[in-house]
């Protein structure tokens, strides 16, 4: 299991109708919790009195929830329920047999209670003896950003001065990009006509051109 401090344990099962039972939710969801989740358990609270850290400017608080599953393909709905019915920064840990993934929805809240997500990431399944999420930090939001770029892993880059939102905007950036350099690279290879192949070569160049510029002396 992850080891955060005993300070922030909790433990507390919560029974999964509770997320359902009175929200209008389709069948498909609520099958989902029923045959997909074993156990829903309120693991952790990360908050200043549990860390010793200073609040934060957009971060109180963070949940730990750990979600027992009864298979290992589950329904990504389980999580839109819960972060609604959890209006926090969520930290989530899947279960399957001797398995863990990590989740994270990366969001920030515009208004009381409100949040947008920005982008999702989790790791691999691994064992629990690989499993490690570590807490660092002067305060919740700096916690919270930590948390986010260890979940996250090689998709985003931790860099001096710039900030977690502006990370993943980077990352959302360049792999939009790259997206865009394999669409045109497979068009290539199934055009004809040589002068639309020049084209699209010249277009390939020009985004190839703008990675490196804009973003790879960002990465030395």
């Amino acid at each position: 299991m992850i080891k955060l401090p005993e300070s922030t344990y909790i433990g507390k099962k919560i029974p999964k109708e509770e997320f359902y039972k009175n929200l209008s939710l389709s069948t498909a969801v609520k099958k989902a919790f029923i045959d997909d989740v074993e156990q829903i358990i309120w693991q952790n609270v990360l908050s200043p009195a549990t860390l010793n850290v200073a609040n934060g400017q957009k971060v109180n608080q963070v949940d730990v929830v750990m979600i027992v599953l009864k298979r290992k393909e589950y329904s990504k709905a389980i999580i839109d329920v819960i972060e609604k019915a959890i209006p926090r920064h969520l930290i989530f840990l899947f279960k399957y047999q001797d398995n863990f993934q990590l989740y994270v929805n990366f969001k920030e809240e515009y208004q009381k209670g409100k949040f947008k997500i920005i982008d999702t990431y989790s790791t691999d399944w691994m064992k629990e003896v690989v499993l490690d999420l570590s807490i660092k930090g002067l305060d919740i939001d700096q916690v919270y950003e930590n948390l986010v770029f260890q979940i996250a892993g090689s998709r985003i880059e931790k860099q001096e001065g710039i900030d977690l939102k502006q990370s993943v905007h980077q990352a959302q950036e360049i792999e939009k990009i790259k997206k865009k350099i394999a669409e045109l690279e497979n068009k290539k290879l199934n055009e004809k006509q040589f002068n639309i192949q020049l084209k699209i070569s010249n277009e390939i160049k020009e985004l190839k051109n703008k990675l490196k510029e804009q973003y790879e002396p960002r990465h030395n």
